[in-house]
Formats: structure tokens, C-alpha cells, sequence
């Protein structure tokens, strides 16, 4: 029998059998059968027929033997889910509920059967729900708003939410830069608070070693929100330096893509890591450094101007924060001419004509304005 059986199923039945109690023998391999489909499925809170049916009857059964898209497929997928169904009723219910013994021949024709149904759900090349929700979250058109993500975390089984969670956190290289930020911020906040913690670590230990790669910035894009507060002190600390180094360094180049196009200004390599946290900024422990840096490139070099105005205008200081040299200085890039300031006191003093923006910077933007225009109007 050992030779006819798939090893999982024969040592589930093992012992029962070599002592010759072929209906216990049964018995396990029916929950053998139960425990199988719940860890593929989910579907921990289910039982017997009840089991079957969510997992693999239905219009959107969780396991699938196939593609279950064309009517023999179907056919497939429907067989096998009512013979496990049949086996459940008929087989589990008789040995649960009355006192019922089956012979050698009896039992081995039932475990026999029931060791095909397995091979169909377990080998055949089907698909669980989970890998569909996987297939659908990479592909590069998939779009996800807040309402589609709370539908879609319907589907994912309660069991199997850490599980995907997990598997997205470890391929995140492989997440299209799209919006999945809804989707995997519901997942995290549908797990328990165990279970978050756990999550949590194996995200400290993975950013312990963490470099500016891909791998740390689709970290920062997707399940920063959800977890940097509770990380590790020490990884939070590595991210911090990275992304404080990364604002240091960051000015824009020319750049081009190949001999033949014209070369444009960009965000140099060095500085794109800082680019991904320009809206996470308050997060980090670090946050008064990385403002005073930014602060402090509003007045270096053009290039190192082009790259905070472009990426973190959002955290320059309030007028009343200016002190009387940095006033001045602001006043003198608009005296020169640069575009850059005229461009962030657009709004303050154009559209939304804020008092204290007009009184400290009106006339020199003004001027500012002027020379630009006659730019735009004499570019030789």
C-alpha cells in the first residue's frame, strides 16, 4: 500500500494501517484530506462538506484544479470538488456518527480514491486564490483604488493574509510602481496584533542590511506607512542615514539617453533615494537634520537648488521661521533673477495673495518676474 500512496497521505495512515484498523485508517486520511484543503485554502473555521464546498465548489471556489474557464474545465473542477464532497458525506459522517468497520479491500478502494482526488488538487497545476490575487497585484495595468482594495481583501482567506502580505514584502523588487499602497495597507491593518509583530520583524531584519536599491525604495512606496513606526530602533536608523546622506548628496545633471538626444537636466543618482520620502519626511527621527539640509541647499548651487525645489519645497520654513540673513539672501536670488524662487512665491503671492509672503518678498518678486519675462521674450 505504501508504494501506491503519496508519502504525505501514507504517513498520515501509517499507523493505523499496520496495525490493521482499516477504518481509523480511513478515518486519518479523511483528515489528512480536511487539513490539506484548509492550509491551501484558508479556510481554518471549516469543516467537512461545508470545507469542501468553499474551497473548491462555487462560483469562485479558493483552490483551483485548473483554469476553470472553459466548460470541461469546469466540469473538472466541479467532479473533483463534489467527489471530496461525496467522500465527506457519505464516508466521514458514517465512521463519525454510527459504529461502522470497513474491510482491507474496503478501506484501500476509499484511500486509493481519495489518494487521486489529492494528486488533482495538489498536483495537477492548479492555482490557489491567493496565487491569483499574486498574478493580478503584478501585473503592470492591474489599478487599485480604496474601494477595489477593501473588495479585494474579501477574497484573501483570513489565514492566508500574513501569508500574501509576507510573500509581496519579500518579492517587493517585483511590484510594478503602481497603486498597490491601499491595498497592502488594509492588509496589514486586517491582521492581528501578534501577528503584525511578527510581520514587523521580519522587516527590522531585512532593513538591518538594507542599501539604497530597489528593494528599500519599493519598501519606503508600499509598506512604509503601515509599519516604520513599529520597526526596530536600529533599522529605522539605518534607513534614516541613507535617506539624510542621499538628500546631502542630491543636485540635478545632464543626462542623456543616448549620443543622438539632447541632454536634460535630472535628479543625480546619489539624490534619488531622498526623492521617494519627500512626503514621509515627518516620520523619521531625523527630520530636523534632513530640513536644515534642505533648507541650506536653497542657497548652494544652482543644480543643488534645481533639486529641493523640485522634490521638497513643501518644507521650507514659513516666513516668521526666516531669520534676517536668510530673508536676505531669498531677496537677492529674486533680485538675480532665478527662476526657482519666483516659481515657489507664485502661489503665496499671486493666488492666494498671503500678507506676509507680499510684505517681505512682493517687490523682489516682482522684479524677478520682470527679468524672466524679458527672458522668455529675448531668450538671445
Amino acid at each position: 500500500m505504501e508504494n501506491k500512496l503519496r508519502e504525505d497521505l501514507w504517513k498520515s495512515i501509517q499507523a493505523h494501517y499496520e496495525r490493521n484498523d482499516y477504518t481509523e485508517a480511513v478515518r486519518d486520511a479523511i483528515f489528512h484530506t480536511s487539513e490539506l484543503l484548509r492550509e491551501k485554502s484558508g479556510f481554518y473555521d471549516k469543516d467537512g462538506s461545508k470545507l469542501v464546498e468553499a474551497s473548491l465548489l462555487g462560483n469562485t471556489p479558493a483552490i483551483l484544479v485548473n483554469k476553470n474557464e472553459t466548460t470541461t474545465e469546469r466540469d473538472i473542477q466541479q467532479g473533483i470538488g463534489f467527489a471530496l464532497k461525496g467522500i465527506m458525506q457519505s464516508v466521514r459522517n458514517l465512521i463519525s456518527h454510527e459504529k461502522f468497520t470497513y474491510t482491507q479491500n474496503e478501506a484501500e478502494a476509499i484511500i486509493l480514491y481519495i489518494n487521486y482526488l489529492l494528486n488533482q488538487v495538489d498536483h495537477s497545476g492548479g492555482v490557489t486564490k491567493i496565487d491569483n490575487i499574486m498574478e493580478l497585484l503584478y501585473d503592470e495595468d492591474f489599478t487599485c483604488s480604496e474601494e477595489y482594495a477593501e473588495l479585494l481583501l474579501k477574497e484573501v482567506p483570513v489565514k492566508k493574509r500574513y501569508d500574501l502580505l509576507l510573500k509581496l514584502f519579500l518579492n517587493r523588487e517585483r511590484l510594478p510602481q503602481h497603486q498597490l499602497r491601499y491595498f497592502i495597507n488594509q492588509l496589514y491593518n486586517a491582521l492581528s496584533k501578534t501577528t503584525k509583530a511578527d510581520f514587523c520583524k521580519v522587516v527590522s531584519k531585512n532593513l538591518m542590511k538594507c542599501k539604497d536599491d530597489k528593494n528599500l525604495r519599493m519598501y519606503i512606496h508600499y509598506f512604509m506607512d503601515a509599519t516604520y513606526l513599529e520597526i526596530d530602533k536600529l533599522a529605522q536608523l539605518r534607513l534614516e542615514d541613507l535617506v539624510y546622506k542621499s538628500i546631502q548628496n542630491g543636485e540635478f545633471e545632464y543626462y542623456s539617453d543616448d549620443d543622438f538626444s539632447p541632454a536634460e537636466m535630472r535628479c543625480n543618482s546619489k539624490g534619488t533615494l531622498g526623492t521617494w520620502l519627500n512626503d514621509r519626511i515627518e516620520l523619521l527621527s531625523n527630520k530636523d537634520n534632513i530640513i536644515n539640509t534642505i533648507s541650506e541647499k536653497m542657497f548652494s548651487s544652482i543644480n543643488e537648488q534645481r533639486y529641493v525645489f523640485e522634490y521638497f519645497s513643501c518644507y521650507f520654513k514659513e516666513p516668521s521661521s526666516f531669520d534676517d540673513r536668510e530673508v536676505k539672501k531669498i531677496k537677492q536670488q529674486l533680485t538675480d533673477g532665478n527662476a526657482l524662487f519666483q516659481r515657489w512665491l507664485e502661489a503665496p503671492i499671486e493666488v492666494f495673495e498671503i500678507k506676509e509672503y507680499i510684505d517681505l518678498f512682493g517687490e523682489e518678486y516682482a522684479k524677478c518676474k520682470e527679468i524672466n519675462a524679458q527672458i522668455e521674450e529675448y531668450p538671445f
